[in-house]
């Protein structure tokens, strides 16, 4: 029986060491994150601002296709992954991208708002442009005089009269 409060009858035994093992010190060595081990690239100072649409310029697209055109000074930083982002009506269009050069497509008549912003590789706005106003205009049954109920009536177009009709009519009085 082994227990740890020993009776008169208990008899010690000794166990010997057992072995063990000590491994070598190692040196520690310094692991930098990753973000600290990239090199910082400052922000560059940017002015963006819309080219084209200019402010309260009308379209007229019957198929709503607007393209728009930025200017970036200085170029967008490649190295800090700077990218362009384009607001219509507040809400964001397309997906982030290098080329100051973006087309809207099949665009509601009537105004629209639009805004160019650059964000970093983490999405946080760097710059916002002004914001431009224009207005699209399309084609419209509803404008159309030979239409009833936005329905197209036919063309009736006038029948030629035969080249003698006038000098028979004249006879015939």
């Amino acid at each position: 029986m082994f227990t740890d409060n020993p009776d008169g009858k208990a008899e010690k035994v000794e166990v010997e060491a057992t072995s063990t093992y000590s491994p070598v010190d190692i040196p520690q060595q310094q692991i930098e994150p990753e973000l600290e081990q990239q090199e910082e690239f400052p922000v560059p100072n940017y002015r963006v601002t819309i080219a084209s649409p200019a402010q309260n310029e009308s379209f007229w697209s019957n198929d709503g296709t607007v393209n728009v055109s930025v200017d970036v000074q200085p170029e967008l930083s490649a190295e800090r992954g700077d990218m362009l982002i384009f607001k219509l009506d507040g809400q964001d269009v397309g997906a982030p991208q290098s080329s100051p050069n973006f087309t809207l497509s099949n665009l509601d008549r009537g105004s629209h708002i639009i805004v160019a912003s650059i964000i970093d590789s983490e999405g946080n706005v760097l710059k916002n442009s002004k914001s431009t106003l224009f207005h699209l205009q399309r084609r419209s049954l509803l404008n159309n005089p030979n239409t009833i109920n936005n329905q197209l009536l036919p063309q009736v177009r006038p029948a030629k009269a035969a080249p003698n009709a006038a000098i028979n009519k004249q006879t015939a009085q």
